[in-house]
């Protein structure tokens, strides 16, 4: 015996088969930062904001020469920036900031051991190989490590150095970003 369905439940039917499949789609192809793991955490700023989403790998303290590691996974697909903010410093210390010769490094390597960048450097703006402060904040970015390509499907180790730290460092904190996604608009 053979079914013939009504034209008005076989609209139904493919209405709800588009809707099953969109989801499906959404669900395995789209990036969701609940994926993130082992950070501080994640944030998405919006699918028509630029960079979208930024990720906190940990906290350092700038004023304490040290190694840190970190280990997350589930990061937005690239490619992506690495940055520092530094955090606890107000508008009045920007001056200070830029002119400390405090150094730091930071390295990302993937699972398979493979260094995807390296950014070493002073806060000061007087050295040969500074990180570089972004107007109005305390972002400080790094040419060398721009275009990160990542996967959502990958552990990255990041390392942080901090060394050569000037006697009269204020004890603020600093943690390394990785930032990107978005659409971004002329």
């Amino acid at each position: 015996m053979i079914h013939i369905l009504s034209p008005k439940r076989a609209r139904l039917m493919r209405v709800a088969a588009l809707l099953v499949c969109t989801f499906l789609l959404w669900a395995v192809g789209c990036y969701h930062t609940w994926e993130f793991k082992g950070g501080v955490g994640i944030s998405d700023s919006g699918l028509f904001s630029y960079p979208r989403y930024h990720a906190q790998i940990g906290r350092v303290p700038l004023w304490k020469p040290g190694e840190y590691q970190f280990t997350v996974r589930g990061l937005p697909p690239g490619p992506l920036e690495l940055g520092i903010v530094v955090q606890d410093a107000m508008h009045a210390d920007r001056a200070e900031l830029i002119s400390l010769p405090t150094f730091v490094s930071v390295s990302i390597s993937d699972s398979s051991n493979n260094q995807l960048c390296r950014a070493t450097g002073s806060l000061s703006l007087k050295t040969d190989d500074p990180w570089i402060p972004t107007p109005h904040s305390f972002y400080f970015w790094h040419p060398r490590c721009r275009e990160i390509q990542t996967s959502r499907f990958r552990r990255y180790t990041v390392k942080v150095t901090v060394s050569d730290v000037d006697a009269r460092s204020p004890r603020w904190t600093i943690m390394p970003v990785l930032r990107g996604g978005g659409i971004d608009l002329p």
